[in-house]
């Protein structure tokens, strides 16, 4: 589950080529999926202009925030 407290780092555990996606894209919306298994973990990024259709995905734990809010936590840490 994605929360406040974890936010952060989540972010930063975000893959190297969607890092790249992100900080170039002029999409509005940035979905983030957490993905935990057993054996491990990864994020799962989508990138879209449509709220509407993807704003379940904080009833499942997961979030869609602002893509800008990541690009500027992105550019933070660089």
């Amino acid at each position: 589950m994605i929360t406040r407290e974890n936010f952060n780092d989540i972010v930063r555990a975000i893959e190297p080529k969607d890092k790249d996606r992100i900080r170039n894209s002029i999409k509005e919306y940035c979905v983030i999926r957490l993905h935990i298994f057993n054996a491990g973990s990864y994020v799962e990024i989508k990138l879209t202009d449509d709220f509407i259709r993807h704003q379940y995905e904080s009833k499942k734990g997961n979030c869609i925030v602002e893509t800008f809010e990541v690009q500027s936590l992105l550019i933070k840490k660089n």
